[in-house]
């Protein structure tokens, strides 16, 4: 039986789908270089989570066949590594896009209202709550009553799937939605051809782009200036996009009013992170896109893409197709 290695446990029903198809499937019992050095020896294929997998432990899969991502981003697989030894990368686009996205509007809503703050003022403050009268007095009292997305506007920094996703989820909240994306023709929002115009008009700013050379530290002090006083940012795309130091100091000094993050760089974030002790912020452990269903959806599909490249078929989402074929 062809051996798949998984860096890290996938879910059940992409384990289920290929054990049906024969496949013998491990999981490694570390991501460190050591031991998916000594695991990808023999395997004909390999599946990919958040874990890092570069060129010495591809070099070492002298059975390797396909590189399966499990999730969208590819940043973390070295895929001219890949493509120098004729193996094949796929990845999985979309299974998780309803998941992020409403991540993404879940957090917005939070932050807006304030739910976080007024959450933790509740709990600090129960001893005293009776002197205050009532809990809306005592809401009011501590400026916690928050505002509605009716109206407001959201800025979408890449508009595939998640974006386009969010996009319809702010229309049904009677939002004003922009975006940006150099890479899409079919305008699905009113799109922006710089984003220097897009930061001081809007309310919220959304993060739905891959971490590459041009979009590391896309946000930084320059940019978080350029936001309006009651901004809210969510970066619920890749760790490295936003300058996490920058984005501390702003949120400490009211440069803009909260911001969500769901991912870090590195990750996990050391304990000496500037975001542990900043203000108005929520920081969740790269939960975005990982609901059941959603894990449901990018395991099947990673365990599809491996299936499909067994029986001669091109995966439906190649990242490097000219190695088809070719080993």
């Amino acid at each position: 039986m062809r051996k798949v290695l998984m860096s890290e446990k996938i879910d059940d029903a992409g384990i289920k789908l290929l054990q049906e198809n024969h496949f013998s499937v491990v999981t490694s019992p570390a991501t460190d270089v050591a031991t998916m050095k000594k695991e990808i020896k023999d395997a004909y294929a390999v599946i990919m989570r958040s874990s890092e997998l570069p060129d010495e432990v591809i070099d070492a899969g002298k059975e390797l066949q396909i590189i399966s991502r499990n999730g969208t981003g590819i940043n973390n697989v070295d895929v001219d590594s890949a493509t120098k030894h004729h193996v094949l990368v796929a990845k999985v686009n979309g299974a998780n896009a309803f998941s992020v996205a409403e991540y993404a509007l879940t957090c917005m809503l939070m932050l807006s209202r304030k739910i976080v703050d007024d959450d933790r003022l509740v709990r600090e403050k129960k001893d005293s709550l009776a002197q205050y009268g009532s809990m809306p007095n005592f809401s009011s009292k501590m400026g916690i009553n928050g505002n509605e997305l009716r109206g407001k506007t959201l800025a979408i920094l890449g508009v595939g799937k998640i974006g386009r996703q969010l996009a319809k989820f702010a229309n049904a909240f009677e939002m004003n939605v922009i975006g940006y994306d150099p890479y899409v023709k079919d305008d699905p929002v009113k799109m922006y051809d710089s984003l220097e115009e897009i930061y001081p008009i809007a309310d919220f700013i959304s993060i739905h782009m891959p971490l590459t050379p041009e979009t590391e530290k896309m946000i930084g002090k320059k940019e978080l200036a350029m936001m309006k006083s009651n901004a809210i940012l969510i970066n619920s795309a890749r760790g490295g996009i936003v300058d996490e130091e920058a984005l501390a100091d702003a949120l400490n000094q009211h440069v803009i009013a909260g911001a969500a993050l769901d991912s870090f760089k590195p990750e996990p974030p050391a304990p000496d992170n500037p975001l542990f002790s900043a203000d108005h912020v929520i920081m969740t452990s790269h939960i975005a896109g990982t609901t059941a269903e959603a894990n449901q959806a990018l395991g099947t599909g990673a365990a599809q893409a491996i299936i499909d490249f067994s029986n001669g078929k091109m995966p439906e989402f190649p990242v490097n197709p000219e190695v088809f074929g070719t080993k």
